[in-house]
């Protein structure tokens, strides 16, 4: 019995290839949102910086080429994005609040 050759097409416009760092800017998108909620604000802020960074590196990458790459891959690092800006709008929410508290006693 012999195997039939399948050949997988893909729609017009998308890639082969993942964005380099996709899961590492989501990843440290969600966590740096998480630890800006929590106590470790500090990290979560760093964390945050990190995902901004090589968002910005990845996008400047994924511009030159988009049909290189994968739809997936590209919505993966808007997402872990749009987690870092959630977080960083957290952190500037509770810094407002502590100065608010601090300056009522």
């Amino acid at each position: 019995m012999q195997t039939p050759n399948l050949i997988y097409s893909m729609p017009a416009g998308a890639g082969n290839k993942r964005l380099v760092n996709d899961t590492s800017v989501y990843y440290k998108g969600l966590i740096g949102m998480i630890l800006c909620i929590l106590p470790g604000a500090l990290i979560g802020l760093v964390l945050i910086k990190v995902s901004l960074d090589q968002a910005q590196d990845v996008l400047t990458t994924y511009q030159q080429a988009p049909q290189e790459y994968q739809q997936s891959s590209y919505e993966l690092l808007l997402q872990g994005r749009r987690f870092a800006r959630i977080g960083l709008a957290i952190f500037i929410l509770e810094i407002v609040a502590l100065v608010i508290f601090m300056g009522m006693n």
